[in-house]
């Protein structure tokens, strides 16, 4: 069994593609190409290289456009390359009238799909998008002009490719250029001082330890509450404070750790932050400790430090695009199983990293330098 560890991530700039495919242009850009990006925060995030890369292989004054979760707007609104968005209120469901409306109005010449959708490939071409390119799963390979099939990932096994780099490989395949440095930078439209809410009370706070200790993918990747506790107490001790976020639906989580801390010196934030205060919260924290999660990423994405457990996900798959993040892992035999739910019923894999070693990490991290 592989003894626990600290992984640092190799450099994303050196990974090689997932897999090269054909360049095949679209037979007219028009006025540009939409992108429908994935429906999970992470996921967006890992494909915010390939947007830039694919804004490369466009002609001068085509837009680049995106199809994405209304809660993921201040993403990409944070994203140069993007010229317009198109939110969808319910992405899991046949866009409305005025989202096709709203999607023809844009008069693109081509999409590329990021997700593995039947619906929403059907819906551009409702939304009288000529040509479609994107993976044929989900039987909607007779849909798109442009095929590009990846092996499948089984389980168990590790991947040799990131997911980011399967993105990556879709935007090549339409002519992009993988750009120096990687993940793009994420300008945050609105000064800090214009956030609302509790965060910014903490913005410039010298000593603040963020977590995120709730995951929505499911339990089973989720570090034990009562390990963040201990993480949190050690930070106290040193004369820092404590922020915790997450959604709404993650506040008890938070409240369990927060309950057993000092009053006024860890502070739930969960459900009362949008992005940009998160954005912001993230870049003031002095450390970051976060689940495999769509918040992990968005802390690395804006180059905070930081750390994430993994246990049954696959840090080579999933792991943060980012050169300086830590990853601390155990593997057990059955990892990694990707299941929402330990069918063992008590996901060993995670507990196996104890708040000591997390502790060690990023005290040499921040403070043995």
């Amino acid at each position: 069994m592989m003894k626990s560890k600290t992984v640092i991530p190799q450099s994303m700039t050196k990974l090689a593609p997932s897999k090269v495919f054909p360049v095949c242009h679209p037979g007219q850009w028009r006025n540009g190409v939409v992108v429908r990006m994935p429906n999970h925060l992470g996921d967006a995030i890992m494909a915010l290289p390939a947007l830039v890369a694919l804004k490369s292989a466009m002609p001068e004054n085509c837009g680049l456009f995106v199809v994405a979760p209304a809660n993921c707007m201040q993403l990409y609104q944070s994203l140069s390359c993007v010229d317009e968005i198109v939110p969808l209120a319910r992405p899991h469901k046949f866009w409305s009238k005025d989202e096709k409306k709203q999607v023809r109005q844009l008069h693109a010449g081509a999409a590329l799909l990021f997700n593995h959708s039947f619906r929403d490939a059907l819906c551009f071409k409702l939304a009288g998008v000529p040509e479609l390119y994107g993976e044929p799963t989900r039987n909607r390979g007779f849909l798109l002009k442009g095929k590009f099939a990846f092996e499948k990932k089984r389980r168990g096994e590790y991947s040799k490719s990131h997911q980011a780099m399967r993105y990556m490989a879709l935007a090549e395949a339409l002519g992009g250029k993988r750009l120096p440095g990687f993940m793009p930078e994420l300008v945050i439209p609105c000064p800090a001082d214009e956030i609302v809410g509790p965060a910014p009370a903490l913005f410039h706070h010298p000593m603040v330890l963020t977590l995120a200790p709730g995951a929505a993918y499911g339990a089973a990747k989720r570090w034990p509450h009562e390990y963040y506790t201990k993480v949190a107490a050690w930070w106290i001790r040193r004369g820092g404070v404590v922020a915790l976020c997450g959604s709404g639906g993650e506040s008890g989580i938070c409240e369990a750790i927060q309950k057993e801390l000092p009053e006024n010196r860890a502070f739930n934030l969960c459900g009362q932050t949008d992005l940009f205060a998160l954005m912001y919260l993230f870049r003031f924290s002095k450390f970051v400790v976060a689940n495999d999660s769509g918040l992990m990423h968005l802390a690395s994405a804006v180059k905070a430090p930081g750390l994430t457990v993994f246990g049954p996900t696959d840090l080579y798959d999933t792991g943060p695009v980012a050169d300086d993040w830590l990853m601390l892992h155990d593997r057990e035999k059955c990892a990694p199983c990707l299941r929402r739910v330990c069918p063992k019923g008590d996901p060993v894999c995670t507990k196996k990293i104890t708040p000591f070693m997390v502790i060690r990490a990023i005290n040499r991290k921040l403070f043995c330098k």
